[in-house]
């Protein structure tokens, strides 16, 4: 079936791929409206006019800001966790052929540029936890963490049974670990130059904090690790 407007025949398939993309346009312009004004700050028109949508197809597909919101927290933190699962299964990889070290670099390295070239993801955390973490708290988001973080357990199953991890190894502590490592040199950037009195933004700060920080996490994973260089 067709339906005709104007002259022009588009079908039940063209009209559903306009709503696609508008939504697309929604949720892009959502995640940058909120990742530099968090919930309270944004505004429904705003969000439109960056989408190039009437507000009222807001409503429409979302429901209210709230849910777009929603929509918007949990759609990077599925690109982010897919994304991290994939550096996780590398770095399992290099750790089990003994090269932790430069393994555990590489990967915080990889996390760190994804979040470079994704900024709103750790704004958005930071804004989402500023507000009490209510929207994490939400079961579709607390499943997308849940699924993310039982993949990496079974990655690093064969580590544990190698007896290549510390005693007492949490996978939640190295997780938050690393999540506060790095969010905190994308959102720091201030702290870093006017208090630490260092440029954020070159690549000597950059290598120097990703040296520190790989020390410190590979020194937390080793068994009897004090100096984590010698791995």
């Amino acid at each position: 079936m067709a339906d005709t407007a104007g002259g022009i025949v588009k079908s039940n398939t063209g009209k559903k791929r306009d709503a696609n993309r508008s939504k697309s346009s929604i949720l892009h312009a959502a995640i940058t409206e909120f990742a530099a004004r968090g919930l309270a700050g944004t505004r429904v028109d705003e969000v439109a006019a960056r989408a190039g949508v009437n507000k009222s197809l807001i409503y429409q597909y979302f429901g209210s800001k709230q849910e777009l919101y929603a929509e918007a927290l949990n759609a990077v933190l599925q690109a982010i966790t897919e994304k991290s699962a994939e550096h996780s299964r590398t770095f399992v990889q290099g750790a089990a052929s003994g090269e932790v070290h430069a393994t555990a670099r590489a990967f915080l390295n990889k996390h760190l540029t994804l979040l470079e070239a994704i900024p709103e993801y750790p704004r958005l955390l930071a804004w989402e936890n500023l507000g009490g973490g209510r929207t994490l708290a939400r079961l579709p988001l607390q499943q997308t963490y849940a699924v993310f973080l039982k993949r990496i357990e079974s990655m690093l199953q064969p580590l544990v049974d190698r007896q290549m991890l510390a005693p007492g190894f949490d996978l939640r502590h190295a997780a938050q670990a690393v999540i506060a490592l790095t969010h905190y040199f994308i959102i720091y950037r201030g702290v870093i130059e006017h208090l630490f009195q260092q440029n954020p933004f070159a690549p000597t700060t950059r290598d120097a904090w990703l040296d520190y920080c790989t020390n410190m996490l590979v020194a937390s994973l080793q068994p009897g690790m004090p100096d984590a260089r010698k791995t």
